[in-house]
């Protein structure tokens, strides 16, 4: 994926600045560095014409080195010279110029140990050395980070933690498959040990705790992450996490930057463009390689440029009006949370529907992915309109009125849902959306889980099978996210069963998972009345949304209002009605005469009384009582 970045560098550089100047070429060129098994890496090294002797940013990579000939990072180009620091890039070991080395036992963090040992023998070396890069580039850092080389001095690892559990794999319990076969393309080779392993084992617990390197921390770090990045949920777990686990030494030279990005890979996009999906940024640009000239000039050059006073993280709030924000606190979530309801009239409210919503789910026909937090060379990543998903019949949609001030959620978004089907198995897909007073429905994040799984126990034994026609609670939990609503705007949620190609598809026949069987199609119900109420619950301090204005243009109306013992309805009166408390709680229902309704039960305050007819149509109105 980084190789692809690289390429587009490539272009701009080609109609930028001409053939003659398209390559930097290194002052040390496909030299072999020895490792302490007796294998050896290879490498190339750019070192400034203006310097003897120098500090080096050092880059290990699985994507060849010789890429960044063209174009080396942060902004260098082919500018060598414009700059203070020596780059030492190193092919990994297994892959292109390193491709002989042995890998049947292959410790990283030996081998950048390795790397180091033998720039601080270099006489062109000063004393110190910082490590850059995302992805996979970013992952190896920590690995690095954990042998605690003496002249490691700082790192700047990119969107990327190294962690290697099953949720890095299977979302919900589904595995994201698109990712996973880019990273067979990419050389990994990952995809039968992952397979092998669909449910949470005991090589998982291995895995993720000898990959978990928060506490392993003991020099300052630059993280960086995106929003729109598949690794985000995780950064931001672990960066709350080193301000805590790191060596107290460095707890408090933790720092971490998150803008409206995506992983790379895919397009024009990548960490630190304007340019992502459908949509710009241009007060991302840049942002983070400025951030780490600072950050290396400072820990690597003693540059007095004021680093060690930069507010801790920094983060993109993506619809603000003021859209970089800042904060000494590990967490920035909010932690109180506003829920707003699923109802069958396809509206988010801040009162609970009637009875369900279904749709028919069919893998062989399922619902396309539509960019997002993807990794694959199918795949759109980043913003995108995902108007195309209104016209399918296998998608269920709620969305808010316009509204009428700015909402903003920072953290996790949930969908707490009531299902049931009539399969044994299925999946729920879940999209979350801004709708633009233009009629763009962009997409802001997305989750799924996987219904076997919904009781969040992933192993072999905690599967749960529904019952056709039961109904069970489950949640969708979705990444973590910085996001503002604008005045105008509408929240919408996508419900489906699918989001194929990004997630394998559940082929809903309850056998096993990942084996070829004949899909089997299934109605799949969201349920969203008082007694199963279906919502989504967003971490925003806004207070406006129980405060709704449900009143709709039908042709009967209530009096006296506010009431005290009888409620009476005038005009096109409906056959039956229902009395809701402001929370949802069903409270009254009964037939409508003309006697009225008796009210004077209820206690003083707000309560929503929906009206059926006998075509089965509803009408809501909202009253008071004294």
């Amino acid at each position: 994926n980084f190789m692809k970045l690289l390429y587009s560098l490539i272009l701009t550089l080609f109609f930028s600045v001409g053939m003659a100047q398209l390559t930097v070429t290194p002052t040390f060129d496909d030299i072999y560095i020895p490792m302490s098994d007796g294998d050896s890496l290879q490498a190339d090294v750019y070192i400034p014409s203006t310097v003897t002797t120098g500090e080096v940013i050092l880059i290990q990579t699985p994507y060849n080195k010789n890429w960044f000939s063209f174009s080396l990072p942060m902004g260098v180009g082919t500018d060598l010279d414009s700059q203070p620091f020596i780059f030492v890039i190193v092919d990994w070991r297994g892959f292109y110029g390193s491709s002989m080395a042995d890998v049947s036992s292959v410790d990283r963090g030996q081998d950048g140990y390795d790397v180091c040992d033998w720039i601080v023998a270099q006489p062109w070396h000063g004393d110190r050395i910082g490590t850059w890069g995302p992805s996979a580039l970013g992952s190896i850092q920590y690995r690095l980070i954990a042998k605690d080389h003496p002249n490691h001095t700082c790192a700047v690892p990119m969107v990327n933690t190294g962690h290697q559990s099953y949720e890095s794999y299977f979302y919900g319990g589904v595995m994201e498959e698109a990712r996973l076969f880019q990273l067979d393309a990419l050389g990994y080779g990952l995809s039968p040990l992952v397979l092998g392993n669909h449910y949470d084992a005991p090589l998982w617990t291995f895995s993720s705790t000898n990959t978990w390197f928060a506490d392993d921390i003991r020099i300052p770090t630059l993280q960086v992450g995106g929003w729109y990045d598949h690794a985000i949920d995780e950064m931001m777990s672990f960066y709350t996490a080193s301000r805590s686990e790191a060596d107290i030494s460095v707890q408090d030279q933790q720092w971490l930057v998150v803008g409206p990005w995506v992983h790379g890979g895919t397009g024009s996009a990548y960490v630190g463009s304007a340019d992502q999906g459908e949509l710009m940024y241009p007060e991302a640009e840049f942002k983070s390689d400025s951030m780490a000239w600072d950050f290396f000039n400072y820990y690597l050059l003693d540059d007095p440029n004021g680093w060690e006073t930069t507010d801790l993280i920094t983060y993109y709030d993506m619809g603000g009006d003021e859209h970089w924000l800042t904060t000494n606190d590990d967490n920035i979530a909010i932690t109180s949370t506003e829920s707003l309801y699923l109802n069958g009239l396809g509206r988010l409210t801040s009162f609970t529907g009637l009875d369900s919503s279904s749709f028919l789910s069919d893998p062989s026909n399922p619902s396309p992915t539509i960019g997002g937090a993807t990794l694959s060379d199918g795949l759109d990543q980043g913003p995108y309109d995902q108007n195309t998903l209104d016209a399918r019949t296998d998608i269920l949609t709620f969305e808010t009125q316009t509204l009428t001030e700015d909402v903003a959620i920072i953290g996790r978004v949930l969908l707490e849902l009531f299902v049931s089907a009539d399969v044994s198995d299925c999946d729920i897909a879940v999209r979350l959306t801004d709708v633009y007073p233009d009629g763009r429905s962009m997409l802001i994040t997305d989750g799924i889980q996987r219904m076997r799984f919904r009781g969040g126990d992933y192993t072999a034994s905690g599967e749960e099978f529904m019952v056709p026609g039961e109904i069970y609670p489950v949640t969708v939990a979705m990444p973590f996210v910085a996001y503002t609503w604008k005045t105008g705007h509408k929240i919408k949620v996508y419900i489906s069963g699918n989001h194929d190609t990004r997630f394998n598809v559940n082929e809903q026949t309850g056998g096993p998972m990942y084996a070829t069987e004949t899909p089997q199609s299934g109605t799949i119900a969201i349920h969203h009345s008082p007694t199963y109420a279906s919502k989504i619950i967003l971490p925003t301090s806004a207070n406006f949304l129980g405060n709704e204005s449900i009143e709709n243009n039908v042709g009967f109306s209530l009096y006296p209002n506010p009431a005290k013992d009888i409620l009476q309805i005038s005009g096109n009166a409906p056959n039956s009605y229902t009395i809701y408390g402001i929370d949802g709680r069903l409270l009254l229902k009964g037939k409508y005469s003309s006697n009225g309704i008796e009210v004077s039960t209820l206690s003083s305050g707000q309560y929503i009384l929906v009206g059926e007819y006998k075509n089965g149509s509803r009408a809501h109105k909202k009253f008071i009582v004294h």
